[in-house]
């Protein structure tokens, strides 16, 4: 026996001293210059010399570690190997996609010695309790493990979509320069066996039971579906991001007339820019300042901080989704399902991966959404979220006060609420033109506001025909596109003045009056989304009188009425605009549903869907990577 414990100790110490020294030898000295004799030595010596260092340091370590009762601790040596196989292949993604900002050998380690430990200690947990929710849990049914599962092959699908267009997507942005390789895996090894220690530490001091017993844990227990979802979906997005967002937003690319490029300089960069519309007059003391927090470590990386807080946005909204249909049903899977529908969208894929504002917009508008659904009447909470509303895009506000009005909020109640609001959003944009001079136009300023004007639908040359395309575009708009994407239409044009071609995507072109339609295999989507919609509306009328959610129900048809007034006559592509209603969608029919949200045949039928939500929506992404390739590279 003792010769076995010797032999281990002698194997563990050489393994430890060959990753070392290879890595060292690999990364510090320059290998090629060697004979194969020399590089011999230059590696075994000092494989040898730390292997010798480590065997005598062994007892040591071992007493130091049996003081610590980490024997007498239940803690599974398989669960925190699966947490830090997890942990290696995440904080290598981490690794790879902030090289740039690392930069130098000791970043890297210094970096990944944190980090490695930190999220092998964390994600322990999370496998105990995943293994413990295979028993009895949420994933103890074979449908929630398979949409479990459905997130990662979202993301590998992605991923692989994107790679296959180099000019907007290299495989560097997510992998480990060869030079750092080395450090990387050694410090990995390192800071995975001080994991062990630490965790023993973590078990035998208590501070697991500690906080166990916090709010914070109760919340993460309860949500962890959610967590995952809203993480799962925070990586898909982050890739699409990587790929969309480049510098020919600003020179040759349209993509559905969103302002990606000049809203990524005005939020992200140590300079910003001028806004000069009138209707987001608080961005640049709410959203920018979110973002340049973490831009300051990026350094003149800064495009990436918009870029990882935009796809955060998105998770978050995920996770958001999950904790609304949750409260209103408490029906995980039926939950689970719904937070997965909204993060597969249309209009949440792209949007969520896009530095502009809608994202913010949308965050914002389902976290005060949550507040009504709370049942949260008091004005010192939500004045300062309606104000975060009203910041970023102005007639938001009248999305929170239809919301509240229809949840028994009062009249006199909404209007002191409307009041509070838009004072205080006067005054902040007042402040903020003073710490941004010439930034921004002023919304309560009519020569400002009247250039709103500009995007104004132009009509067409009869009444009858003018109104009867209007219903059209923003019903299809409304109820299919954001949903369900269609086949965009891609306009190529050459301005004398441009020195490259640009590139449109839309979904409706005004001067020819033609819109975005469904081929071949989209019609398939697109029948099973209306029959799906039309139900809902059936068991809407069904339940007007008997549904304890009808209050909300009535509260998000209202955002959603408001939205198809108004786009009635604002705004020429208005898949632009999808971010603002999308959401209120998707929680509308997850409460026109909520009878059958435990019937099990149900909730496969749902699976499916969503699904079949994903491929079509995939290729929607691809198909703009696709058409968008030629003109990034060119610029």
């Amino acid at each position: 026996m003792k010769f076995l414990q010797l032999l281990f100790r002698a194997g563990l110490g050489i393994a430890i001293g060959f990753i070392l020294s290879l890595s060292s030898a690999t990364i510090f000295f320059d290998t090629a210059n060697y004979k194969t004799i020399d590089l011999v030595f230059l590696i075994l010596v000092p494989t040898l010399a730390i292997a010798y260092l480590f065997f005598e340091a062994f007892p040591i370590l071992e007493k130091q570690i049996k003081q610590t009762r980490i024997e007498t601790i239940n803690i599974s040596f398989v669960q925190y190997l699966i947490s830090f196989g997890l942990s290696l292949l995440f904080v290598y993604g981490a690794v790879g996609f902030l090289d740039e900002v690392l930069k130098t050998l000791f970043s890297v380690m210094l970096f990944t010695l944190i980090l490695i430990p930190a999220c092998s200690l964390f994600g322990y947990y999370l496998v105990r309790r995943a293994a413990h929710s295979f028993q009895d849990g949420f994933l103890h049914k074979p449908l929630n493990i398979i949409l479990c599962l459905i997130l990662p092959i979202l993301f590998i699908a992605i991923l692989s979509m994107s790679a296959q267009f180099p000019e907007m997507f290299l495989w560097e942005y997510i992998t480990i320069p060869q030079n750092f390789s080395g450090i990387y895996f050694a410090s990995a090894f390192v800071s995975g066996v001080w994991g062990i220690v630490a965790l023993g530490q973590f078990e035998a001091h208590g501070y697991y039971q500690k906080f166990s017993g916090t709010k914070l844990f109760a919340f993460i227990k309860e949500n962890l579906p959610g967590l995952y979802a809203g993480g799962m979906f925070f990586l898909i997005n982050l890739i699409i991001a990587r790929a969309l967002n480049h510098p020919a937003f600003s020179y040759n690319s349209v993509l559905f007339e969103t302002d990606a490029g000049p809203w990524m300089t005005i939020l992200g960069s140590p300079a910003s820019d001028a806004i000069n519309r009138s209707v987001h007059p608080l961005v640049l003391i709410t959203t920018r300042p979110l973002i340049r927090s973490l831009g300051i470590f990026m350094g003149e990386h800064w495009n990436l901080a918009p870029i990882l807080i935009s796809a955060a946005m998105s998770g978050a909204c995920v996770l958001m989704a999950w904790l609304f249909v949750k409260r209103a049903t408490g029906a995980d899977t039926y939950s689970f399902i719904f937070a997965i529908l909204l993060g597969s969208t249309a209009t949440h894929l792209l949007f969520g991966s896009l530095t502009e504002n809608y994202v913010f917009g949308m965050t914002s508008l389902i976290f005060f959404f949550l507040l009504i659904q709370a049942g949260e009447n008091r004005l010192s909470r939500l004045v300062p979220i309606g104000v975060i509303v009203f910041g970023i895009t102005i007639t938001n506000i009248a999305q929170t006060a239809i919301g509240l009005f229809l949840n028994k909020f009062g009249f006199w109640k909404v209007a002191r609420y409307c009041f509070l609001v838009v004072t205080l959003g006067v005054t902040l944009t007042v402040f903020t033109s003073v710490i941004y001079p010439h930034a921004e136009t002023f919304f309560f300023v009519p020569a400002d506001l009247a250039f709103e004007g500009n995007f104004v639908k132009p009509d067409a040359a009869s009444p009858a025909a003018n109104l009867r395309e209007k219903v059209q575009v923003v019903a299809r708009t409304m109820f299919l596109y954001d949903v369900i994407a269609p086949d965009p239409l891609i306009v190529v044009s050459q301005k004398k003045t441009d020195p490259f071609p640009t590139i449109d995507l839309k979904t409706f072109d005004w001067r020819d009056h033609k819109l975005a339609s469904y081929k071949g295999p989209g019609n398939f989507p697109l029948v099973i989304w209306l029959m799906f919609l039309a139900g809902a509306f059936l068991f809407f009328a069904k339940r007007l009188r008997t549904s304890t959610h009808m209050p909300l129900m009535l509260g998000l048809l209202g955002s959603l009425s408001f939205n198809f007034i108004m786009h009635m006559t604002y705004g020429t592509e208005l898949f632009l605009y999808t971010p603002y209603w999308v959401y209120a969608l998707i929680f509308f029919i997850a409460l026109s549903y909520a009878e059958l949200a435990n019937k099990k045949w149900f909730e496969i039928l749902l699976a499916l869907f969503v699904v079949i939500v994903m491929v079509n929506n995939s290729w929607f992404i691809f198909t703009i990577l696709r058409a968008l390739a030629p003109f990034f590279a060119s610029s």
